[in-house]
C-alpha cells in the first residue's frame, strides 16, 4: 500500500457529518435552556406548564444538546483518524456509522444530513480498500 492512499470520499462526508450535527447542536442549545418558558404548551395542555418545570424537561433537552455536540466532535475525531491511519478504515467507519446514528437521539442527528452524510462515509470508510500499485516486472 502507498503512502499517499486514503479514503478521501468516507473523510469529507464524515467531516460534513460532523459539522452538521454540531452545528444543529449548537443552533439548538440557544433555544433550550433549564428555565425554558413553557407558556406555548398553555393552549394544549392547560394547567401542565408547573408539571412540565418539575419533569426538567428543559433541562433534559439541553443535555441531549449537549451530547449532541459531543457525538458531532467524536464523529470528527473519527473522521480525521480515518485519514491519518487508514489502515484501520474499519474501526473508525464503524465509529462514525454509529455516533451518526446515536445523534438522531440528541439533536435530530444534524437535520437529518448529518446522520446521512455520517452513514455513507462509515460506509465507504469500512468497505474502502487501497488500490494496488501496478509494478513493473522484468525477468
Amino acid at each position: 500500500m502507498s503512502s499517499d492512499q486514503k479514503p478521501l470520499a468516507s473523510f469529507i462526508l464524515s467531516l460534513l457529518s460532523g459539522a452538521f450535527i454540531i452545528f444543529t447542536g449548537v443552533i439548538c442549545s440557544f433555544y433550550w435552556d433549564t428555565d425554558m418558558p413553557m407558556s406555548w404548551m398553555d393552549g394544549m395542555m392547560h394547567g401542565w406548564e408547573e408539571n412540565m418545570r418539575m419533569w426538567n424537561i428543559g433541562g433534559m433537552a439541553f443535555a441531549m444538546t449537549v451530547l449532541g455536540i459531543v457525538f458531532g466532535m467524536i464523529i470528527l475525531v473519527s473522521a480525521i483518524m480515518l485519514y491519518l491511519s487508514p489502515t484501520q478504515h474499519q474501526l473508525w467507519g464503524a465509529l462514525i456509522i454509529a455516533f451518526s446514528v446515536i445523534s438522531i437521539l440528541s439533536c435530530m442527528g444534524g437535520m437529518g444530513i448529518g446522520l446521512t452524510l455520517g452513514i455513507i462515509g462509515g460506509i465507504l470508510g469500512i468497505l474502502w480498500k487501497p488500490q494496488e500499485s501496478k509494478q513493473d516486472v522484468r525477468g
